[in-house]
């Protein structure tokens, strides 16, 4: 399936799949890092970054997973459930 369908599509569900997908992805190197960095150590710190990242990591995945699913209801793909 080509990934340009539609103008609506792409504005409405691709957008949104490829920020979550880039959140997820986001959130494996946060988690990585994190480890390497130690995790929370009783003997230091974690680094500030790395609960930042996390949280921004975390919010695009929220943001791209509630797009796309406003625009399967914008383009009534779950008409079947809503009657």
């Amino acid at each position: 399936m080509p990934l340009h369908v539609s103008e609506m599509f792409t504005r409405d569900i691709t957008i949104g799949f490829l920020a979550m997908m880039l959140g997820a992805a986001l959130i494996m190197l946060v988690a990585l890092g994190w480890q390497l960095a130690g995790g929370w150590a009783p003997k230091g710190h974690s680094p500030l970054l790395l609960p930042g990242l996390c949280g921004v990591a975390v919010g695009l995945f929220t943001v791209g997973l509630v797009w796309q699913l406003w625009g399967y209801l914008r383009l009534e793909y779950t008409r079947w459930w809503t009657w």
